[in-house]
């Protein structure tokens, strides 16, 4: 099991939103969706979510296509600060939350 197209060079030198159609020779869909995502991962590109990825005979090889794209910088600033306001978040959220008896204590006492 490989990803048979594109080239590495290729993902690499991909401009931010252009998607690219990643080939996988491998022997079923849910076995291509990952590693297609982590390919993509690998190369900084985001996979499209589809779950079912399209059949293919090309040059007489079965392939399971899927879609990645390049993240551009504005969407990933943004991102990075939804993240950030979403620890920040949590932990304002556990510091609110009063400390409670260990549920070992509550078991022994009765």
């Amino acid at each position: 099991m490989a990803i048979v197209r594109p080239s590495e060079e290729e993902a690499r030198n991909l401009p931010p939103e252009q998607p690219i159609m990643v080939d996988s020779d491998a022997e079923s869909n849910n076995r291509a969706v990952v590693e297609i995502e982590r390919w993509c991962r690998s190369l900084g590109l985001l996979r499209v979510r589809e779950t079912t990825l399209r059949e293919l005979v090309i040059d007489g090889q079965a392939v399971w296509r899927g879609v990645c794209y390049r993240p551009s910088p504005v969407w990933s600033a943004a991102r990075e600060a939804k993240m950030n306001a979403l620890v920040e978040q949590i932990a304002a959220d556990r510091a609110d939350m009063p400390m409670t008896e260990s549920s070992v204590d509550i078991l022994r006492q009765e």
